[in-house]
């Protein structure tokens, strides 16, 4: 690390620090060993909540860590009701950068003049965010397009934070108890990888073609199409798309627009991506959704994108059905099944609680369940259990319940899950089909069979290590420091208890000798023996009660 990059590291470690220390949150910097770094403590807390300290905390540290907050706001699995509901309100809105410089970055990532690259480009943003904003132009073929220039510096200011939050969650890692139960250092490199993505235009317009592609065959979805002559990492260059946005219920009323035909539009569109194509909007707002004649949906702004397998698809279904169907051994065999449920967790108190969530639905018909609703007491039921929920199944989580508040909004009588049913059947009907079953058994025959190829040879070197005597077998035992303590105190309890019966022998022995008239000129018959002995059996009687005493507390 070079010494200017040193320097801007540390002050900028000092600046992300001192601002949570700011806002209250110097108790939990003092617990990561950071409190060395706080210049000034504040006399007493803001008299507002924790969740609103964290937002306003994490918007005046900018745009890195207002892209965590929104992305943790999707994630009521990790952080309470409170806090979410703050970090929803974080706003990715901020001043426009001078023209100057967006007409510095265009010419230099495109290679020419923006004159001769344009016929015309508005200097006046559309939209301005903190990573980047939107320009209107026009190509010289004529086509309307909108450019997306990346913010100056920002691809810097976003490295350098990254390398701060992964040495922020390692220390939580390491000093916190929440480090025992999630992998904070891991939930730095999903982050960081979605980071990278909105850094990078190129990827963001892949993802456009390949929404595009998917949904080729749905004549209600648009996808405006990418300009790859004029695109780079920095800059991106869409079709404009004249339509009306989707929080926009005047006009779309005005124009005549059918409310219902939008929202059953739109649905059908997300089931698609997510129960068919397995690849799915991961930000679908009003502001990214438009509405054209015909009640054609156009998505916009693709950097956040969902990916699932066709395994996460399987098991999202058998969440659902579990509920819906009222099987919650099903709802648990999944969790198990996805690897989300920590060892510690008290499974017989979460399949209870399963129980109750899915009694909730048991008299309903399927056309009054809330699909959103079902998603959103699982993934609290995540957060009261500490289930480790893969992040691609949280976005879909937000997905889904943006979903509904949208069609609620559109048309308050629609049956979303009635509509999802079919596509949940195709997703089943793929499962069980001749061909995907041939392709299951046709997998597992190859993984067996690469085993065997194996076996033979490491057979062979367990029985070598076996003759060099070089195989060594490790046990672990669990907790042996406190068993070996609690062995030791139950033998001195024991010896003692052994030497007590002996010594009582020994006295009940002296007793019967006096009792029979020992010989009076002997020497030992004539000293306090028998005080002596019993009060020396009293006292060894008081430790063996206070040691099994001691015993019993610990």
């Amino acid at each position: 690390m070079s010494l200017r990059r040193r320097y801007v590291h540390l002050h900028r470690y000092r600046q992300v620090v001192n601002v949570l220390a700011r806002y209250g949150f110097g108790y939990l910097l003092d617990q990561l060993g950071l409190g060395e770094l706080i210049l000034r403590r504040p006399r007493r807390e803001a008299p507002i909540s924790p969740g609103a300290r964290l937002r306003l905390a994490l918007a005046e540290l900018g745009p890195t860590f207002i892209k965590l907050g929104q992305i943790l706001s999707t994630r009521p699995d990790l952080l309470p009701p409170e806090i979410i509901a703050e970090l929803a309100r974080l706003q990715d809105r901020v001043p426009p950068f001078p023209f100057a410089e967006v007409k510095q970055t265009v010419e230099k990532e495109l290679g020419q003049p923006l004159e001769q690259l344009f016929h015309e480009f508005d200097p006046e943003p559309l939209a301005a965010a903190s990573i980047g904003q939107v320009h209107r132009a026009t190509l010289p073929e004529g086509d309307q397009v909108i450019v997306k220039v990346q913010r100056p510096g920002i691809a810097e200011q976003v490295r350098v934070d990254l390398e701060i939050l992964f040495d922020l969650a390692r220390l939580a890692q390491r000093h916190t108890a929440y480090g025992q139960i999630y992998d904070f250092t891991r939930m730095v490199e999903e982050f960081a990888r979605a980071m990278e993505g909105e850094l990078d235009y190129t990827r963001e317009g892949r993802y456009a073609d390949r929404l595009r592609e998917n949904l080729a065959g749905n004549a209600q979805v648009y996808i405006p199409a990418v300009y790859w002559d004029y695109t780079t990492v920095r800059v991106l260059t869409q079709e404009y798309v004249e339509a009306v946005k989707l929080n926009d219920l005047e006009e779309i009323d005005r124009r005549g627009y059918d409310r219902r035909r939008i929202a059953i539009n739109l649905a059908r569109a997300i089931y698609q991506q997510v129960l068919v194509d397995g690849f799915f909007h991961g930000d679908p707002h009003p502001g990214n959704l438009a509405v054209l004649p015909g009640e054609v949906i156009v998505f916009m702004d693709f950097g956040l994108m969902g990916v699932l397998s066709e395994e996460r698809q399987e098991q999202f279904v058998n969440l659902m059905l579990g509920i819906i169907r009222r099987r919650s051994q099903d709802v648990l065999r999944t969790l198990l099944a996805m690897g989300v449920v920590p060892d510690g967790v008290n499974r017989a108190a979460l399949k209870h609680d399963i129980e109750i969530l899915r009694d909730r639905y048991y008299h309903l018909p399927l056309s009054q369940i809330s699909l959103g609703r079902a998603v959103e007491e699982l993934l609290q039921l995540a957060f009261k259990y500490r289930l480790r929920l893969p992040p691609e199944l949280t976005m879909l989580a937000k997905t889904l319940i943006t979903l509904e508040g949208l069609t609620r909004e559109l048309d308050p009588t629609l049956e979303l899950a009635e509509l999802a049913e079919p596509y949940g059947r195709e997703l089943l009907r793929r499962r069980f089909s001749a061909g995907a079953l041939w392709q299951a058994l046709v997998d597992n025959l190859s993984l067996t069979w690469e085993i065997l190829q194996h076996l033979p040879r490491q057979l062979q070197h367990i029985v070598e290590m076996l003759e060099r005597g070089e195989l060594t077998l490790k046990i672990e035992l669990l907790n042996l420091r406190s068993l070996v303590r609690q062995i030791d105190r139950i033998i001195n309890k024991l010896t003692m208890s052994v030497v007590l019966l002996a010594f009582s022998i020994i006295m009940a022995s002296l007793i019967i000798s006096t009792a029979l008239g020992a010989p009076g000129n002997s020497l030992f018959f004539r000293l306090p023996t028998l005080e002596i002995g019993f009060g020396a059996a009293g006292l060894m009687l008081l430790w063996l009660l206070a040691a099994m005493w001691r015993g019993g507390r610990d």
